[in-house]
């Protein structure tokens, strides 16, 4: 290591620049390659000296998310492990000599709401996009702990998570390096010994595989044992806890030395150099075209005047072209970037884009009149609902964009993250499910119920949707005549000796007279079908919930179900 280093150092000389000159590309490549290793490993020494801290704490991060999530993506252990891993990003900020920022707190309590959320709700998508969601937020943690992110806009953030979690990725060596440097430090001998032969055992496992199969297929007896051996170990039990592990461990080295590592440019290029003519005008016919378009909406759709085309309703206009507008208030708010990104400053041009702007809110308002219109009669649902969610956030950015066309310095990035945050921790807090079926169960006739109304409110729903399921209190008989894939169990109970509904039982019991006295058939009782609607919804992770693997929503299911049934 010492021979490449000062290699480098000559290569960084005037004369080594001209000895470079003069090798050829191959060799010119590998003198790069071995310049950014150098430059990395000084910018790593911090956790190579330290090397047992920033070990331990990616153990403790390993551990908490192998023993939080393993089988159980929503349980009440989730929002420990976010916990955890704030608590890490915390610690290791703090050894690296990186205060905490403004807006960084933010950050952490916006995770810690992500995951108490997660335990609440059944919604399995939803608690998927969580975990994305805790992804970007753990990178735009760290980049703002470690860059002078300030100017950046959103195309740059964007790129640096990218950069950043790719140039992770590539540091996977890194914590073995790190361990093989501490291990042939002076007073480390013990611990040397204790990995290599931790090395041996995982390097004999293979041949041991091998080993194993060949000797059963050998001796019955010692097939017999290996099979009882297999059914306790649960070999892929195993293998399942020990990737999380390596995976965990390696995740918070890796990305902890990314932050120093430093793999993006904190310069923002300036890109206006446009013509602010051209900009004006292109985005004033768009702003003439819009100017008509929503004179129209106010006069027809929202004053409710003027004459309609012949065979149109005020209903059917109204609920007609809302994805249209929709798509055109996002192309908007892309277009009204895009020239402030590339247009020189005018202040023409920010007038045309103002205007754009106020357009593109009356389009949203009309977007919304629609739906709103179109869930009057057709009802919500999740598309729909998630749709006005939608809406709503995207009319709060794009106050933000119309900000930043006068006020260039403002924070844009910043903003649109903590609304986006705000309005997506509203939403996982909502729960969207529970809210479609007490919307959908509010319109039904129990004496009028169809198999489409049974099927989506028991198979496209999430859990969450139960509170509103019980309350129409159907029975088990009811749920079978309209749902094939339930079955009545037969447990019904007759009189002593008699059959019931060809039904009999043992268990029958006696008044004081000793007559028989008829339980009551648990298919008629309702709600005692939703023990198999647990079942449906709940996943094989969560047939049976503990400490570990609670999360609130199920329990709501299984309170609902009756002691009858």
């Amino acid at each position: 290591m010492g021979n490449s280093e000062e290699s480098v150092r000559v290569g960084l000389t005037e004369e080594g620049e001209q000895a470079a000159a003069q090798l050829s590309g191959s060799e010119q490549y590998d003198l790069k390659q071995r310049e950014k290793r150098c430059a990395r490993d000084e910018r790593l020494q911090p956790m190579k000296q330290q090397f047992p801290y920033f070990a331990g704490l990616s153990l403790f991060f390993a551990l908490a998310y192998t023993f939080c999530l393993y089988k159980n993506p929503g349980g009440i252990t989730y929002p420990l492990f976010v916990a955890a891993a704030c608590l890490c990003g915390v610690l290791a900020c703090r050894k690296l000599g990186r205060p905490m920022k403004r807006g960084s707190w933010f950050l952490l309590a916006a995770a810690m709401a992500l995951g108490v959320g997660t335990c609440r709700t059944a919604e399995w998508f939803l608690i998927a996009v969580n975990g994305l969601a805790l992804v970007l937020l753990g990178c735009v943690f760290a980049l703002h702990q470690f860059y002078d992110d300030d100017a950046w806009n959103m195309g740059k953030y964007f790129s640096a998570i990218f950069r950043y979690l790719l140039q992770a990725a590539g540091l996977l060596a890194v914590p073995f390096q790190h361990l093989c440097s501490w291990l042939g430090q002076k007073g480390n001998g013990r611990m040397r010994r204790a990995v290599l032969f931790g090395c041996g055992v995982l390097v004999a496992v293979p041949v041991l595989l091998v080993l194993v199969v060949l000797l059963g297929q050998a001796d019955a007896v010692f097939s017999n044992l290996v099979h009882e051996a297999l059914k306790l170990l649960r070999p892929l039990t195993i293998m399942h806890i020990g990737f999380m592990l390596a995976f965990g461990f390696l995740a918070m080295y890796c990305l902890t030395g990314c932050c120093l590592t430093r793999p993006v440019k904190e310069e923002t290029a300036d890109y206006r150099k446009g013509e602010p003519l051209m900009a004006i005008a292109f985005m004033g016919s768009i702003a003439l075209l819009y100017l008509v378009f929503c004179a129209i909406q106010i006069f027809y759709l929202f004053l409710g005047k003027g004459r309609l085309p012949e065979g149109y309703t005020y209903a059917s206009y109204a609920r007609q072209g809302f994805f249209q507008l929709l798509f055109v208030a996002c192309l908007n708010l892309v277009i009204v970037l895009g020239c402030l990104k590339f247009i020189r400053p005018s202040r023409i041009v920010n007038a045309i884009l103002t205007l754009v702007c106020g357009c593109t809110y009356i389009m949203l308002a009309s977007a919304v009149l629609r739906m709103l219109l179109y869930v009057r009669v057709y009802h919500l649902t999740y598309l729909r609902l998630t749709t006005l969610w939608f809406m709503a956030m995207l009319a709060v950015l794009l106050a933000g964009v119309t900000l930043i066309v006068w006020r260039p310095k403002f924070h844009l990035f910043r903003f649109g993250l903590m609304v986006v945050t705000i309005f997506y921790i509203g939403l996982v807090w909502a729960k969207p499910g529970e809210i479609l079926g007490w919307d959908y169960v509010r319109y039904l006739n129990r004496a009028q119920l169809t198999e489409e109304d049974v099927r989506y409110l028991l198979h496209e729903l999430s859990a969450d949707a139960a509170p509103a399921i019980a309350a129409m209190q159907l029975t088990g008989y009811e749920v079978e005549k309209l749902d094939y894939r339930y079955h009545v169990p037969q447990t019904s109970v007759s009189f002593a000796g008699e059959e019931a509904d060809g039904r009999v039982t043992d268990s029958a019991e006696h008044d004081g007279a000793g007559t028989a006295v008829a339980e009551r058939d648990s298919a008629e009782i309702p709600n005692a079908w939703m023990e198999w609607y647990y079942s449906l919804h709940a996943g094989s992770n969560y047939r049976e919930m503990g400490l570990r693997n609670y999360n609130f929503a199920l329990a709501k299911v299984k309170a609902l179900i009756p002691d009858g049934g």
